[in-house]
């Protein structure tokens, strides 16, 4: 081998070996590039997570005051109720403070301030899809002009979803149906929420009845309610839910249902006192409890938090029997 082809060898060893240096040190720099972006991507995401918590708890204890306040609001008015002659429950041209929550919220200061979205619903507006007898369901499912095929099997496949056993009715649905369709299985206990009512089979589409519907535990408020729910309940004739409607606008609407016989048809009365025990069970004069929601945000955040408060009356005390809070 000559000296010319030794150094020849030696030159194409160490270009080759400048190579392998240069991909070596390219790929140092790619992974080091990489390795930076993830970090600033893990810093920014940390930021932006801190940034969220924060802006979640201001929005948290913004909505607490909002809810505080209109607590104060209501049991002044409450108190200011009491202390009234007319304040008597069902005395005729009174409507009781109880009953009007949520007009003295939207006109209290807790309900108009920057910063405050606070809102009150009664219960008893609607039908306890949980608690319904299956008459009153089939009533409900009746107001869409469904076959009374198609309500015997929506009603079946309703009870069935809510009830504990996993036997079906002869027109349900148990976990065996929604198996072989690739669907979620029935709950076998009470509904959470309406939106759960879509995973029923044939209420896929249930919109019809979300006014109609609820999943809190209430009896029928007959201060409250409308007109096409008070018309659902058994022996309650559309002339009599309308006579309801008619003297509620006058001031207390009494707990008995008899008395209304004065007002109604002899058809009408039969029929109320027919079921009066039933109906006696099922309604009352003023809603049993109300919603209390208030929401709030961070100024110049999306992050939106709103919390609800269940509300008993304690004798003049807005008594707090569930609380929820959730990202809105």
């Amino acid at each position: 081998m000559t000296i010319a082809s030794t150094g020849l060898s030696r030159g194409r060893y160490q270009a080759r070996r400048g190579g392998f240096a240069l991909i070596a040190v390219l790929w140092v720099t790619v992974m080091v590039a990489a390795l930076g972006a993830s970090v600033s991507l893990v810093a920014r995401r940390s930021v932006r997570t801190a940034r969220n918590r924060r802006s979640y708890a201001r929005a948290l204890w913004t909505a607490e005051g909002c809810l505080e306040r209109a607590r104060a609001t209501i049991r002044a008015a409450l108190v200011a109720d009491a202390s009234t002659t007319a304040g008597a429950l069902g005395q005729r041209g009174h409507v009781s403070t109880w009953n009007r929550l949520d007009d003295v919220v939207a006109s209290s200061g807790p309900g108009r301030a920057p910063g405050c979205d606070v809102t009150a619903r009664p219960l008893g507006d609607a039908v306890d899809v949980n608690t319904g007898e299956e008459p009153v369901l089939r009533a409900v499912l009746g107001t869409v002009h469904f076959t009374p095929a198609r309500v015997d099997s929506l009603a079946a496949a309703l009870l069935d979803w809510r009830d504990k056993d996993d036997e079906p009715r002869p027109a349900g649905a148990e976990s065996a149906w929604y198996r072989d369709h690739g669907r979620s299985p029935p709950r076998n206990g009470p509904l959470a929420s309406l939106a759960e009512l879509r995973l029923v089979r044939g209420f896929e589409a249930s919109e019809a009845f979300d006014s109609l519907l609820s999943v809190e535990p209430a009896r029928i408020a007959l201060s409250r309610a409308p007109v096409r729910v008070l018309a659902l309940l058994p022996g309650m004739t559309p002339e009599a839910a309308t006579v309801i409607s008619e003297r509620r606008k006058g001031g207390g609407l009494g707990e008995d249902l008899l008395a209304l016989g004065g007002e109604l048809s002899r058809a009408a009365r039969d029929s109320i006192a027919a079921h009066y025990s039933e109906l006696s069970a099922m309604v009352t004069s003023e809603p049993d409890a109300w919603l209390l929601e208030a929401r709030a945000s961070d100024e110049g955040s999306p992050v939106r938090v709103g919390i609800e408060l269940k509300l008993v009356r304690s004798g003049n005390r807005p008594a707090v029997v569930r609380r929820r809070v959730r990202w809105l």
